[in-house]
């Protein structure tokens, strides 16, 4: 068992840099420290390297060009102009002649107060106007909103989109959207990843790999942003962009127009290159405030139109959003721990949550396990004894009598979960700590929502660094927390640490589900005695199209020892493990192949930190 070391939340550079340096060693602090004098970024390298190992060659460009599709969906991206630079105008528009599939059409909506911008678009196209370029001049500027709705109307084509006037899409963004659409032409909305481009259109930077369609994530941040098209009656329905959200008009117009959708589609390639200064995105975040407020708005007007009782504040991270449940009411929560003695690290388990936790109505539910020591006993009749909680102890060793000196955690947790009397039940190991008050709290509020089937919580080693942020499969083997060991105050690739979204899977040391679903998906799989059955009952759950939620709101601790491994030496367990391995590949063999939805596949599967994917 490990101890906590006391954990202070850095305010500062010099505090940051010292739990760097408690967490990963002297020589890759050293290292990072140089990195930063130096001002080399080491995220810049990476995307180099993964460039020239990923380039757009000249041969697949031209095949794309000769690629006869059966479906030909004419493909409308709406752009509202307002003083636009000529070379960013130039290049916007010669990065559409230049696209592979040539079923495109520009709307331009111009609400510049001065006439010229027409005749770039000319000298753009080399002196001949291209019929697919649809251009307006506007009386009047009525800001973001009012230019890209008036170009919107320009609009004839199937599937409407949108880019800023000074960005840039790649060769191939319209070949793929129209690819995607002829192998499922059910599909009404797409988006790609996306990356950065310098001032000078010269060099990539930040690429923004994203996880398929993540509602959680979305009302975390916008991480959609582009290049996003939809079908053309959802965005005309819809009633455009809303002014009154300007600086997250898109994160508004997004949650709208998908709350209509039941097929979107995620291409896990970067079609998008954003214009932006490498610095920019540090310099005062503060001036864009209102942006933030408006951007808390829509995610809070996304729940009220689907009848969620729900508050959205703003993140202590500018341009995320934490969402508040306000439930009218708090139904029973059984907490299922199994036990063999260890007394006390179940003590110190169960105070933790009395002394702290602010869920009013739960219980406490121990599975005893072949426990041979007398003061585990005592404590249990202690435990079951108290009058300020409600706790009992099922005694699964005297039930099954031939499960002796046998560990089986599905069947300690079926027996437990069958003997609860909540509506809820939280599976928790014994050697847990619950951290915040609202731990619990902040699960249930997600658990409650229909379209949930489970809620996991950011669990810490006893040394403040990550145990769990939610599983990926095939992440380092069969499936693994993302972001395991980093430092607890890290927040990871595009925050993906520190916010809450939708994943594949979630530990079982602390998950929240619903007994209805726990019983709809048959419990635990017995024959997974100790491995993967966590990760098995989730997908379980995905397969009947119920979401498994992570919310690092929800902080514990998990003592088991950072250097634990996988008990490979123990010959028995060895045999176990590998046996195990073997059941869970061959039963979801095929979702497997397909690779984690929530999970890039640009990025490494050997490495925990997002790091991109390399053929080295």
């Amino acid at each position: 068992m490990s101890e906590i070391k006391e954990y202070k939340q850095p305010t500062n550079k010099i505090e940051k840099g010292l739990l760097y340096l408690q967490h990963y060693g002297f020589k890759k602090t050293v290292a990072k420290t140089v990195r930063k004098l130096m001002k080399h970024d080491q995220e810049h390298y990476s995307y180099r390297q993964f460039l020239k190992e990923n380039p757009i060659t000249k041969e697949e460009l031209d095949k794309q060009k000769h690629t006869v599709f059966k479906y030909n969906p004419v493909i409308s991206i709406v752009i509202p102009l307002y003083n636009t630079k000529e070379e960013f105008l130039i290049e916007l528009i010669q990065s559409f002649t230049a696209q592979t599939y040539p079923h495109w059409q520009l709307c331009l909506g111009d609400g510049s107060p001065e006439e010229g911008l027409k005749d770039i678009i000319l000298k753009a196209t080399d002196g001949t106007w291209d019929e697919r370029i649809i251009y307006k001049k506007l009386s009047d500027n009525t800001g973001i909103a009012g230019n890209t709705n008036a170009a919107m109307e320009l609009a004839t084509g199937d599937y409407i989109g949108f880019t800023d006037h000074d960005d840039l899409i790649t060769p191939d963004a319209m070949y793929y959207i129209a690819k995607a659409l002829n192998e499922d032409n059910t599909i009404e909305a797409i988006y790609s990843d996306e990356d950065k481009i310098d001032m000078e259109g010269k060099e990539y930077f930040l690429p923004h790999f994203k996880s398929d369609f993540n509602i959680d994530l979305l009302c975390s941040h916008n991480y959609i942003t582009h290049l996003f098209v939809v079908r053309a009656d959802i965005v005309k329905e819809s009633g455009g962009i809303l002014s009154e959200f300007d600086g997250a008009q898109d994160h508004d117009f997004d949650l709208r127009v998908l709350e209509k959708c039941t097929n979107i589609y995620h291409i896990p390639r970067v079609l998008y290159h954003w214009r932006c200064h490498p610095d920019s995105t540090a310099d005062h975040p503060e001036a864009k405030m209102y942006a933030y407020e408006n951007g808390r708005r829509a995610v809070e007007n996304h729940y009220k139109r689907l009848g969620i009782p729900a508050r959205v504040e703003l993140d202590t991270h500018l341009g995320y959003y934490r969402t508040i449940y306000q439930w009218p009411d708090s139904p029973l929560l059984s907490i299922v721990i199994p036990n063999m003695n260890h007394v006390e690290d179940l003590k110190a388990c169960i105070d933790s949550i009395v002394e702290k936790n602010d869920y009013p109505n739960v219980e406490f539910v121990i599975v005893e396990n072949n426990s041979t020591e007398e003061s585990i006993r005592n404590y249990y009749t202690q435990l079951e004894n108290r009058t300020d909680i409600k706790a009992k102890v099922v005694d699964f060793t005297k039930e099954h009598p031939d499960t002796m000196g046998v560990f089986n955690y599905s069947a300690l947790m079926n027996y437990g979960v069958a003997h609860a009397d909540g509506e809820y039940i939280l599976m928790l190991n014994n050697d847990t700590r619950m951290i915040n008050a609202d731990s619990i709290s902040e699960m249930m509020g997600f658990v409650r929502r229909s379209d949930v089937g489970a809620v996991g919580a950011r669990l810490y080693f006893g040394n403040n660094t990550v145990q769990h942020a939610g599983l990926v499969l095939g992440l380092g083997g069969v499936a693994n927390s993302q972001f395991l060991g980093s430092g607890r105050e890290q927040v990871g690739y595009f925050y993906r640490s520190t916010c809450v979204q939708d994943l594949s899977a979630l530990t079982g040391a602390c998950m929240l589900t619903s007994k209805s679903d726990f019983e709809s998906v048959g419990g635990f799989d017995e024959s997974l005695a100790v491995a993967f059955n966590d990760v098995d009952f989730c997908l379980k759950l995905r397969a009947k199209n119920l979401l498994c939620v992570y919310t690092p709101f929800s902080e514990w601790y998990h003592l088991e020892s950072v250097s634990r491994g996988l008990d490979l030496e123990d010959d028995g367990k060895k045999a176990r493990m590998e046996s195990e391995t073997e059941y869970f590949m061959s039963k979801w063999q095929s979702v497997l192949d397909k690779g984690d939805p929530y999970y890039n596949p640009n990025l490494s599967l050997t490495k925990f930190d997002y790091s991109f994917r390399s053929k080295e």
